[in-house]
């Protein structure tokens, strides 16, 4: 051990405060200025966007700058803070390196709180990257979903509209009208005293109800092939058929819509538990980031402190000897 004493001028605190801010503001502002410029090259933060070759190396350079630009910020700020600090009292040379390396301790635990605010948005910008990631995938699924939706509306509706096109407008909408019209019609139609309105009447609210319920009784099919005949040249058996097949298309066109809704309904189901999937996957994804972010982060700043350290005792060395580091010195 070296016991070689040094008189030096007494002091009241081995902590040299004015020395540490100085450091403490050039390890603030170079690592503003690096972060600042990393940032237009896209390295603030690390993400993870896929395992192609492209996004390891980018990850790689992420991950390297952060580490070139907390040790070289604390490096230059140690350097500044031991170089300018006040060597007091008597003490051995490794005294004075343990003071000149605390010191420079100090100015990276100092700009590690002043340089929080301005890093946290390097620690966030994965968590919010995340955020904006998990919405805009729940956005996409809400989209999809309403898309999907809009489609069983859009096919059941155009089906219906197709299939009830030959319903006169009064009889559609009002399920009671088939009630009204089959508590007051007769059991019989006679051609001969048939009411033409009437008949249209009861015939319309009839086939609206197959299209709604997809069933017809006998007394209908009775009664519409009765009303067939009293308004055409028909005979009972030829109107009974014609009844046959209108009932026949109206149950298939009610079977259309069904078949249509189910499907529009098991592909909606299908794209929420996609677009389920894709957010879940893209919030995890974006949390690694962030995990991995703030450990490269805390890797980088504690070898930072390290550089703080080195930097300050090279710092005060060159007070001793009366040196500076050749890029402070001014050659004019």
């Amino acid at each position: 051990m070296n016991t070689t004493l040094t008189e030096k001028t007494a002091d009241g605190s081995y902590v040299d405060w004015p020395a540490i801010f100085a450091g403490t503001v050039v390890a603030v502002a170079i690592g503003l200025l690096l972060t600042t410029f990393g940032a237009a090259l896209g390295l603030s933060s690390i993400t993870l966007d896929g395992t192609d070759n492209s996004s390891t190396l980018e990850l790689v350079l992420t991950a390297l700058w952060m580490v070139i630009t907390l040790v070289a910020s604390y490096l230059a700020g140690g350097y500044i803070a031991g170089r300018m600090r006040r060597r007091v009292e008597s003490a051995t040379d490794d005294e004075v390196t343990a003071r000149d390396g605390i010191n420079g301790l100090v100015v990276w635990g100092l700009g590690s709180v002043i340089s929080a605010v301005m890093l946290s948005s390097a620690l966030s910008f994965a968590a919010n990257t995340a955020g904006n990631v998990a919405a805009g995938a729940g956005k996409a699924a809400g989209t999809v979903v309403e898309a999907a939706g809009s489609a069983v509306g859009g096919a059941a509706s155009g089906l219906a509209d197709a299939a009830g096109a030959a319903i006169p407008d009064e009889a559609k909408n009002d399920p009671t009208d088939y009630l009204s019209n089959q508590l007051l019609r007769p059991n019989q139609v006679d051609p001969l005293t048939a009411d033409p309105e009437q008949l249209a009447e009861q015939t319309a609210s009839i086939v609206a109800n197959i299209y709604r319920t997809g069933e017809v009784s006998e007394e209908d099919r009775t009664y519409l092939a009765g009303a067939v005949a009293a308004r055409t040249d028909l005979t009972q058996a030829q109107a009974k058929e014609r009844v046959d097949q209108i009932v026949t298309q109206a149950q298939e066109a009610r079977q259309e819509v069904e078949d249509a809704v189910a499907a529009a309904k098991a592909e909606t189901e299908q794209a929420a538990a996609e677009a389920k999937e894709a957010a879940v996957e893209a919030a995890q994804t974006a949390r690694n980031a962030g995990i991995l972010t703030a450990f490269v982060l805390a890797a980088a700043s504690l070898i930072a402190g390290v550089a703080s350290v080195a930097g300050s005792v090279h710092g005060g060395r060159h007070r001793d000897q009366g040196r500076l580091f050749a890029g402070l010195t001014y050659r004019g």
